[in-house]
């Protein structure tokens, strides 16, 4: 595959950054400094630096020029969040990051549409309790969660407002133990996408930057319990799964 000449002067530039030469709020050479440098046109250069700009590396200031911009982003580790008693693993994920967390949430019930029904695996029109998440790090807006539960399980429950009762902020795994339906399997998959208006708002999300959608589904054996959509801004959040590798039989 042909590499063009202003891919390779972002590949310079990024190993600068990503190597330490350049540090965050470090001020890159100017326009004229890069084309004498690299010996190229400054279309070529303003085409690198778009580069560098889309994958969150820099920042450019109109009249300053190009800043090595701050890359600490939040470490999701996916199992973290699927334990009998999973603490709070959002906090602890800010946190380890030298972050404040806090988040925000509003419940209510709703008829769903074909493709929450889809996933949920019942008729469209019937109720589910959705509950929306905003998560927040620094006052900054990190992830919206989007999750449905069906009505048909959790209402008259104690874990029917996911917010409130006794089992509020427990987790999926401990609320649907406590109905008498233990998760056994959670299945999440992961796709990129650009964001619509409304969440470029909820999330500050810079032009160009693209989310991270994960679609949550929790089982109780066959038995869906919940499905969900977590947004993530892909500049300021890295997924982790740890999978476990069977032991090898005898023979083998």
């Amino acid at each position: 595959m042909t590499e063009h000449m202003y891919e390779r002067v972002a590949d310079a530039l990024r190993s600068q950054i990503v190597e330490g030469v350049l540090s965050p709020g470090d001020r890159l050479p100017s326009q004229e400094e890069l084309t004498e440098t690299y010996g190229v046109s400054r279309i070529v250069v303003r085409q690198a630096m778009d580069i560098l700009e889309g994958e969150g590396l820099i920042d450019r200031i109109q009249r300053l020029g190009a800043f090595v911009r701050r890359y600490q982003p939040l470490v999701r580790r996916s199992a973290l969040h699927y334990r009998s008693d999973p603490g709070a693993p959002f906090a602890e994920e800010a946190l380890a990051s030298e972050r404040i967390p806090r988040y925000t949430h509003e419940s209510h019930p709703e008829r769903v549409g074909a493709d929450i029904a889809r996933r949920l695996g019942i008729q469209v029109g019937e109720e589910a309790m959705r509950t929306d998440y905003v998560s927040f790090a620094n006052d900054e807006p990190m992830m919206i969660v989007h999750s449905y539960e069906p009505l048909a399980i959790t209402r008259g429950t104690p874990i029917e407002l996911p917010e409130e009762g006794p089992y509020m902020a427990a987790g999926l795994v401990e609320r649907f133990t406590a109905i008498g339906l233990r998760p056994t399997a959670v299945v999440e998959r992961l796709r990129s996408r650009m964001p619509r208006p409304s969440e470029v708002e909820a999330l500050q999300l810079r032009p160009g930057t693209p989310i991270l959608l994960v679609m949550r589904t929790t089982y109780s054996g066959q038995k869906i319990l919940e499905t969900a959509d977590l947004l993530f801004d892909a500049h300021r959040y890295e997924l982790e799964y740890a999978l476990k590798v069977d032991p090898a039989q005898n023979g083998a």
